[in-house]
C-alpha cells in the first residue's frame, strides 16, 4: 500500500464505523427513547406527521426535538469547519478534529447518563436523550461529508448514497462505489448491533455507538497526521 493510500484506507475505515455507530444510535434511539430517530431525520419527519399513532404527542415531541438539535448541531459543524481567509491547513485540521471529538463528547455523555436514568425516563428527559443523540449525529454526518472529500459521502442517512451507487452503476461511471456500498450495508449492520444489546443488555446499549466513534476520530487523527507529514516533506 502507497503512502498516499494509507491515509485514504483510514478514511474509509472511519467513514465504515461512523456509519456502524448511526445504526447503533437509531436502533437504541427508537427501541428504547420512544420510537425516534436520532439520525434518520426523514422518519422523523414522518413521524411528526401519524398523527393516528398512539401518544402522537409524545412522538411529535421526539421528533422535533431531534429534527431541530440534529439540524443545528450540523449547522455549527458546517460553520466551524467553513473556509476561511488567510486560514492554513494546521487550523482547518484543528477545527474539524474538535468537531469530531465533540461528536464522541455527546456520545459518551449519553452513556453516562443512561446508566443513571436507563429504566426511569420522563418524556423530558427522553428529549434530552433524543437531543444529545441527534446533536452527535449531527456532527458525525459534519464529519464524514467533510473527510470523504469530493464524494461528499453520508453516514448517518443512505437514501442518496444508495441512489449515486445506482446512477454510476447505471452510467458506467467510475467511482467509490465500493465504499458507498459498504456504508450502506454498515448502517444495516450497526442496527442490528445495537438491536442485539437493546434487547439483551439495555443499560449499555449506548456504549456501542461511543467506541465506535471514538475508533473513528482515532483514524480521522491518525490520517491527518500523516497527510500533514506528507505535505511537509515536499
Amino acid at each position: 500500500m502507497t503512502s498516499e493510500a494509507t491515509p485514504r484506507a483510514r478514511v474509509h475505515l472511519a467513514l465504515v464505523l461512523l456509519a456502524l455507530a448511526s445504526g447503533a444510535t437509531d436502533a437504541f434511539a427508537f427501541l428504547l427513547l420512544g420510537g425516534i430517530f436520532t439520525a434518520n431525520m426523514t422518519g422523523n419527519l414522518v413521524l411528526a406527521g401519524l398523527f393516528s399513532r398512539p401518544d402522537w404527542l409524545s412522538t411529535l415531541a421526539g421528533a422535533v426535538t431531534a429534527v431541530v438539535c440534529f439540524a443545528g448541531s450540523s449547522f455549527v459543524g458546517f460553520w466551524v469547519i467553513r473556509p476561511t481567509a488567510n486560514a492554513d491547513s494546521s487550523l482547518a485540521t484543528l477545527r474539524l478534529l474538535g468537531v469530531a471529538v465533540v461528536a464522541a463528547g455527546l456520545q459518551l455523555v449519553i452513556v453516562a447518563e443512561w446508566l443513571v436514568w436507563e429504566g426511569h425516563t420522563t418524556l423530558p428527559l427522553q428529549c434530552a436523550f433524543i437531543g444529545c443523540s441527534a446533536a452527535a449525529l449531527g456532527l458525525q454526518t459534519v464529519l464524514a461529508k467533510k473527510i470523504s472529500g469530493a464524494a461528499g459521502l453520508t453516514t448517518t442517512f443512505v437514501t442518496g448514497t444508495l441512489t449515486s451507487v445506482m446512477e454510476e452503476l447505471a452510467d458506467r461511471k467510475r467511482g467509490s462505489k465500493a465504499i458507498q456500498v459498504v456504508i450502506v450495508l454498515s448502517l444495516s449492520a450497526g442496527a442490528f448491533a445495537g438491536t442485539a444489546l437493546s434487547s439483551s443488555v439495555p443499560v449499555i446499549a449506548p456504549v456501542l455507538p461511543f467506541v465506535l466513534v471514538a475508533a473513528a476520530v482515532i483514524l480521522v487523527v491518525s490520517s491527518r497526521a500523516s497527510l500533514e507529514s506528507m505535505t511537509a516533506k515536499r
